[in-house]
């Protein structure tokens, strides 16, 4: 009778170890929560740069969620919007984050985002909040002035206004030594925060906005290529000014010592919140969920400042050798959703006009 009794109480032991494989088989590709909520161990992130940002995102998410991956796809906004229709049939990403929010506005129409509001999402900034609750601006940029600081000088070129580098006499001017200042801007159809600046200037000026273009055109100003090249440009002196350059390239190689620095003219300029938002093919959407919160926490937002960008959040500032959101003046009259109808078409006229 012990004997049977033992078989049957081992029967029991070895059926409810092989049951709990079978689970542990089964959630392999999951986690628990403190909350007892099912979170996936892997989550696809695209995100623009700078790389140096995407690293600590990546550690400090990881960090906040252990036993999740973080697989992070690089690249430029249209590179990304790309890599997602090539990938429609097969779908992989999860959460995406572009450097346009004229972009996140077209996304809500072209892409099956998912209605999400992440913890802490209403303290970001009011205009990076969209009413879909689909796209949230985590972090932000703006365009400036760049120029060299070797060659060019300071108190004279930060008199100038969008305007005057139309005025060839003005724009020479500003150098250190005689000569006529080679002047560039980035391509707007490939930088698309410069596409959203001149969409910008388009919906506050008008029509008038065309004058100035044509009159920067007739004044030598040259397509610098992305935004990258724009600025490498500058730094190494083959280009003395740089129209409409992305703001925390320009901090963080200042702070490196390089001979660059920026202004924001005084009519104004385009802040431009980089929208974050979740895919609805997404396979790790609990995962995904997570990361959206992620980027509007504390320390996610102090990674934004860390790396030069605007915190989406008006409760964290800006690293303390920039401008932050609020001291930045913009143009009047911006209609973001005119800007993301009219954006493209707006830049592949400028890229003409610079033929």
């Amino acid at each position: 009778m012990k004997k049977e009794n033992l078989k049957l109480g081992f029967a029991f032991m070895l059926m409810a170890a092989l049951s709990a494989c079978g689970n542990n088989d089964a959630s392999s590709n999951e986690n628990q929560s403190n909350s007892g909520e099912t979170i996936e161990k892997t989550v696809n992130v695209y995100m623009p740069s700078p790389a140096g940002l995407q690293t600590a995102l990546e550690k400090g998410f990881e960090a906040a969620y252990p036993g999740v991956d973080m697989k992070v796809t690089s690249g430029t906004t249209g590179e990304l919007l790309a890599k997602i229709e090539a990938e429609k049939t097969n779908p992989i990403c999860d959460v995406l984050i572009l450097a346009s929010w004229s972009d996140g506005i077209n996304s809500l129409s072209k892409l099956d985002l998912m209605e999400y509001t992440p913890v802490n999402g209403d303290k970001l900034a009011t205009p990076f909040k969209h009413s879909s609750n689909k796209i949230w601006g985590t972090s932000a940029s703006a365009v400036g002035v760049l120029y060299n600081t070797d060659k060019v000088k300071k108190e004279e070129i930060e008199k100038l206004d969008w305007t005057d580098f139309a005025n060839k006499d003005k724009v020479n001017g500003t150098l250190k030594e005689t000569g006529e200042a080679a002047i560039s801007i980035p391509d707007p159809t490939k930088s698309g925060a410069c596409k959203d600046f001149l969409a910008g200037y388009v919906s506050s000026k008008g029509e008038s906005a065309w004058t100035d273009f044509n009159g920067w055109a007739g004044a030598g100003l040259k397509n610098g290529g992305g935004n990258k090249p724009a600025l490498a440009a500058v730094e190494s002196g083959s280009v003395d000014i740089l129209v409409a350059g992305v703001d925390y390239n320009a901090y963080a190689d200042k702070k490196k010592d390089k001979p660059i620095d920026i202004y924001y003219p005084k009519g104004g300029t385009v802040v431009n919140a980089r929208p974050a938002m979740i895919m609805n093919t997404a396979t790790h959407k609990n995962a995904a969920k997570k990361v959206m919160d992620y980027l509007c926490s504390d320390g996610a937002q102090k990674l934004v400042a860390d790396a030069f960008l605007l915190p989406g959040r008006e409760d964290v500032s800006a690293d303390s050798s920039r401008l932050g959101y609020s001291q930045i003046k913009q143009f009047e009259n911006l209609n973001w959703d005119n800007m993301a109808a009219n954006g493209t078409e707006i830049a592949k006229n400028f890229v003409d006009l610079l033929k």
